[in-house]
Parts: C-alpha cells; structure tokens; sequence
C-alpha cells in the first residue's frame, strides 16, 4: 500500500500540488510487464477511506496499491467521518514472509526465474490477475451525461473544480456532463467509448502537460473529439479559466 502526494516538479520542483506522476503510477516506474491498481482521491474524506479500500484490495489481489492524490489534498483540512475502530485479526496467510512454518516450506518472494517458460508462465498468471481487476474493480462518477453535448473530465482535486466549471457552463446554457475516475487502474474505459458517439467533445483537465488525456483518447476510439487543458509547476486551475478555455476550442470554433 503506497500514498503519492503530487507535487509541481520535474526534479526537487515545489510543494505545491500538481498531477505529474500519472504516467510514473499508471504506465511505468519500475521493471517488467505490471501494473498497480491506483486509486484517486477528489477529496479528504475519499483520501481516508481508500487507505481501509487500498488494503482490501492489496490483499485480494496480492498486488500493489496506490493512492494518487496531490499537494492540495495533502495540507487540505476538512470534515472526515472515520470508520469505527476494527478488531485486530491473527489472521494467517499461506503467502506472508513471516518466517519457515514448521514442519512447512520455506515463505519465499521472487520473481527471478532464470527459466524464460517459467518467466513467462508467472507473467500470464499476472496478466490473468490484471483482467479480472479490469472487470471488477473500475470505479467511476459521472454527472450530467443524458442531455450532455459536451463532456469535462477530470481526476483528484481538479476533478472538483471541473464539476464547478460544469455548472457554470451550464447556467450559460452549455449541456456540459462530466466523468470523474476513480480508479486510475484499471481505468474506466467503457463509460468514455460509451458516451464519445453521443457528444461533441469532450475536455480534459489536468494539473499537468497531459497525461490522463491518453487514456481518454483510447478510450473514445476517434469517435468524438478530445481536448485537453492544463497547468503546471503547482498552478491550478479555476472553473473560470476552464470554462473560458472551453469556448475557445469548442464553442467558438463551431
């Protein structure tokens, strides 16, 4: 279980909150065919309640869990209802490096096969793991997408300043929905193939030079038109700023 507060970067950067380390959390960071199921938050209350979620999940999956948030949420204070205290279990787990049971196997870790077919063996094992997440573990929030012409989308903190932007948008009668992804991996791919033959456009906005902006253009296919939006170096954004981008490219345009 890993928390990653993004910070303005690249190198020794700033502490002001920024969205950076997508691609280093979602596509990358380490060696071999893998992936980290990442979780993120939009504000502090999720930030508390992915820390029980993210452990659940590293131990369904024995797997590595995220929590991407961002310098923002990090020094952020809010309202936060914890969950009641939990017993503590004495639970024993067949896999736990916890030392050679007795009269059992030695507990043992790796992934150094010098074998190519055990290799690859291990890695179709991952890549069966890898699906089922994709299948049960994609989590999303939308608003708006009925009636919606146009989409803004949206992860971590400015995913709450987009949905601002949205209802600005909309009481100047711009039919603006909105898609907030939860889970980073496995990304919701569905909900934008879906929604891309409906829409004109949709507008991406990120606290960085444009990261998640590739995910959603995947994810449409071609079949709609993807914008993006973006500040850097610990900037954020503001509704105004967001809705004043998104006349230029879509409406003004048209």
């Amino acid at each position: 279980m890993l928390a990653n507060i993004n910070r303005g970067g690249p190198g020794l950067g700033t502490i002001q909150p920024a969205q950076g380390d997508y691609f280093q959390t979602t596509k990358g960071g380490g060696h071999g065919d893998y992936h980290l199921l990442v979780l993120a938050p939009y504000n502090v209350q999720e930030m508390a309640d992915f820390v029980k979620l993210g452990f659940d999940l590293a131990f369904k999956y024995r797997n590595p869990v995220m929590i991407l948030a961002d310098g923002a949420l990090g020094q952020m204070m809010e309202k936060v209802e914890l969950p009641p205290q939990l017993p503590r279990e004495n639970k024993e787990y067949p896999w736990a490096t916890t030392g050679k049971p007795k009269n059992g196997e030695r507990r043992i870790i790796t992934s150094l096969h010098i074998q190519p077919e055990k290799m690859e063996e291990i890695n179709l094992r991952l890549q069966r793991k890898y699906k089922q997440m994709e299948a049960e573990e994609v989590r999303y929030q939308t608003k708006n997408l009925e009636d919606a012409e146009y989409v803004f989308t949206a992860f971590g903190l400015v995913s709450r300043i987009a949905l601002k932007a949205m209802d600005i948008g909309r009481q100047k009668g711009y039919k603006i929905g909105w898609i907030r992804p939860i889970t980073l991996y496995p990304f919701p791919k569905k909900i934008y193939a879906e929604i891309a033959p409906k829409v004109k456009g949709i507008l991406d906005i990120e606290m960085n030079a444009g990261q998640m902006v590739e995910d959603v253009m995947l994810s449409v296919q071609g079949k709609t038109r993807v914008e993006f939006y973006g500040r850097m170096g610990g900037v954020v954004p503001t509704p105004d700023e967001i809705l004043e981008n998104f006349e230029k490219m879509f409406i003004k345009g048209e």
